[in-house]
């Protein structure tokens, strides 16, 4: 597609901002780089409110304006449900997951696994960390940003993609967590100020929302059958056993933000903060995709509907907001993701196999230099993305469903069941990887089981599969030493705040208060989408 025409001023918006940015981001870590908890952990000062938007702009990207918009143009509203089942994994986290990692002092997901586990476990988590980080969390949203700014002002693909990783990496390589967690709080303000405008303008376009839904019934159907070759509620509504929780509470990106907050409420606040947002962003990025099914209805690029939209609807001199936008989605993640992987490399890798004794200075500095390496192979990834004709949502997606079951049973397990020992680790890790190939290249082609071959329920089948091997093998081999459980196995007195921060969060502070309200909305978008469904049932 042709790059439109920007104006001088829409042009220095966008300049402006992206140096906004980077100033920000220096200007916020100046002080905290001396030791790894400053650097790595932002010296464990992050309030709630950055904690949450931090959260929220480390699992949203680009490729959300890209992707994302273009899935909901095919698929429709049900691209949603990944947003909205954040209740159940952020649940979890709140009251299971998240009491004992920060009464334990972790610095990365890994390092849990070895506590409770074995050093192997660890290690094979850290490598399929840094391996799937590089691949579906940097390269794939850095390639739907090179896309961007390829369509809207002709900059070639591989400069493009080179110039924003290259601009991101500045800040984040120079103050590790703090500066990208501070970043991200400013950049979700861009995002939803600049996000706003396409949907607003499209909703007015096509003669407001009862129209849309009167003309389309089928791109507002949540709750599919489980035939749907892609979002079967079978599977949309079960990911959250193998996806939502590797990516949500065992995976470092989203993590480390609550690791880094002030104290417990402040972690927990943030995951609630998290959660509300997220009810809110399918606005703006499954709904644009809708409307442009409307007014666009016969392209032959879905991932371009987003551009498309922008050059057709919003007015002149306010591209530049929309630009903004887009890059402060792409800044927010990628410094996000570089953080957590350095963080990783340097903890996980480097200093537990390389140099254990190594001084806090040599840790900063290989932290930084790891995360310029990352970039650098990440953006040599996102060219060779260019190539590919495969929907980028979906390849993602495809690229979660193959990790996230056996780590998700793993950390589950460990945390709330005393029996599991390491060697059922190993053996769900190892097995759960070879069951997905089998999976995916034998069982789901066999006639009788292919219509229901998609990646969703590769996923939950998976799980299930880990599951049967992390119990079977646990209690087939010897119990783990008392020392690999003590202080680890979760029970309901861990669930409450520490007594310090119960009286200090009281009344309309009350953590449990706004974890209910968060549930009660989501739930109630839930029970209309039932009642649509009923109304408006689809022809199968």
């Amino acid at each position: 597609m042709p790059a439109f025409h920007l104006s001088s001023y829409e042009v220095a918006i966008f300049a402006a901002y992206l140096l906004l940015t980077v100033a920000v981001g220096f200007l916020v870590a100046r002080k905290n780089r001396a030791n790894p908890r400053d650097y790595f952990m932002g010296a464990k000062k992050l309030p709630w409110y950055v904690v949450g938007t931090s959260m929220v702009a480390t699992s949203i990207s680009s490729d959300h304006f890209i992707a994302q918009v273009g899935a909901g143009y095919t698929h429709g509203i049900v691209i949603s449900a990944f947003g909205w089942n954040a209740w159940i994994v952020y649940t979890l986290l709140i009251w299971i997951f998240l009491p004992y990692y920060m009464r334990t002092g972790l610095y990365t997901m890994p390092e849990f696994l070895e506590r409770r586990y074995n050093f192997a476990a660890r290690y094979l988590f850290a490598v399929f960390c840094v391996i799937g980080y590089l691949f579906s969390l940097i390269a794939g949203p850095l390639y739907a940003g090179g896309l961007a700014l390829e369509s809207m002002f002709g900059i070639p693909l591989v400069w493009g993609t080179i110039f924003l990783g290259v601009l991101t990496c500045t800040y984040t390589i120079y103050g590790g967590l703090k500066s990208a967690a501070w970043t991200d709080f400013m950049q979700i303000g861009v995002l939803l100020a600049g996000g706003i405008l396409v949907p607003v303008i499209g909703l007015w376009k096509v003669g407001g929302l009862s129209n849309l839904v009167h003309e389309y019934p089928s791109h507002f159907q949540l709750f599919h059958g489980p035939k749907d070759q892609l979002f079967p509620a079978t599977g949309v509504f079960t990911s959250f056993l193998s996806i939502g929780i590797w990516y949500n509470c065992t995976s470092q990106h989203i993590v480390q933000r609550c690791l880094g907050a002030k104290d417990e409420w402040n972690a927990r606040m943030g995951v609630v903060t998290a959660g509300f947002l997220h009810v809110f962003l399918p606005f703006l990025f499954v709904f644009p995709g809708i409307l442009a099914f409307k007014l666009f209805p016969h392209m032959k690029q879905p991932d371009q509907s987003y551009i498309v939209m922008v050059e057709s609807l919003v007015p002149r001199g306010f591209r530049g907001l929309i630009l903004a936008a887009i890059a402060a989605a792409l800044m927010s993640h990628l410094s996000a993701m570089i953080n957590s992987t350095s963080t990783i490399l340097t903890m996980d890798l480097y200093k537990r196999l390389f140099r254990p004794k190594a001084d806090e200075r040599t840790l900063v500095k290989f932290g930084q230099w790891s995360g310029a390496v990352v970039m650098a192979l990440a953006i040599l990834v996102a060219l060779w993305f260019s190539r590919t004709h495969t929907s980028l949502f979906v390849l993602i997606q495809e690229g979660f469903a193959y990790i996230a079951p056996p780590f998700a049973v793993v950390f589950t397990m460990g945390l709330l069941w005393r029996r599991a020992n390491g060697t059922a680790a190993l053996a769900t890790i190892g097995g759960g990887f070879a069951f997905t190939l089998f999976l995916q290249f034998y069982l789901f082609r066999l006639p009788a089981i292919a219509p229901y071959a998609n990646y969703l329920h590769r996923a939950l089948i998976a799980w299930v599969f880990c599951m049967i091997v992390m119990i079977a093998t646990s209690l087939l081999t010897p119990a783990p030493a008392p020392e690999k459980t003590k202080g680890i196995i979760w029970n309901p007195r861990y669930a409450p705040l520490p007594p310090a921060e119960q009286s200090h969060y009281s009344g309309w502070k009350d953590l449990r208060l706004w974890w209910f309200i968060f549930i009660a909305v989501v739930l109630s978008i839930y029970g209309f989408f039932l009642w649509f469904k009923f109304q408006h049932p689809e022809i199968p």
